[in-house]
C-alpha cells in the first residue's frame, strides 16, 4: 500500500518552522548582548534565512514573525538588504552574495534606505555594530 504524499500544510508548516528557527537565530544575534554568534555566522544565518522564504509561499503568518520582538521578519529583511547595499565589498564578497539572497525577496523600489526611528534601522545599525 503507497504512503499518501503529505500535505501542502505540511510542507508549509515545516517551512514555517525553519523561517521562523532562522530569523529567531538572527534576531538573537543582533539584539541579544550576550549572542556569541559572530558577524560571518550571522550573515550566513541571514542567507539561509533568505533561501527559505524565497521557497516559501509567504502570508501574514510568516510576515508578522517577530511582531512582538524587535523587528518582524519583514522589518529584518529590509534593514539587512540595506545594510548590506551599503556595506558589500564586491560580488565576491559575502555581503553580496547575502544581498542576492535578500534581493530574490525584496525589491526596494524607489526607496533610499531604512527609514529612521523604525525597526528596520534598528536592524541596520544592529548589523553595523555586529560587523565592528
Amino acid at each position: 500500500m503507497a504512503k499518501p504524499c503529505p500535505s501542502n500544510q505540511g510542507r508549509f508548516d515545516v517551512r514555517y518552522r525553519n523561517i521562523k528557527r532562522l530569523y529567531d537565530v538572527v534576531d538573537r544575534a543582533l539584539f541579544r548582548a550576550d549572542s556569541k554568534l559572530s558577524y560571518t555566522r550571522t550573515l550566513e544565518a541571514l542567507e539561509r534565512l533568505a533561501t527559505e522564504v524565497h521557497a516559501t509561499e509567504t502570508d501574514c503568518d510568516v510576515w508578522s514573525i517577530g511582531e512582538c520582538g524587535n523587528a518582524t521578519l519583514d522589518s529584518l529583511i529590509v534593514g539587512a538588504y540595506w545594510f548590506l547595499g551599503d556595506y558589500h565589498g564586491g560580488q565576491g564578497s559575502a555581503e553580496y552574495r547575502v544581498l542576492s539572497g535578500l534581493g530574490s525577496i525584496y525589491s526596494p523600489g524607489m526607496t533610499d534606505g531604512p527609514e529612521e526611528d523604525s525597526a528596520e534601522k534598528d536592524v541596520y545599525e544592529a548589523l553595523e555594530s555586529k560587523r565592528g
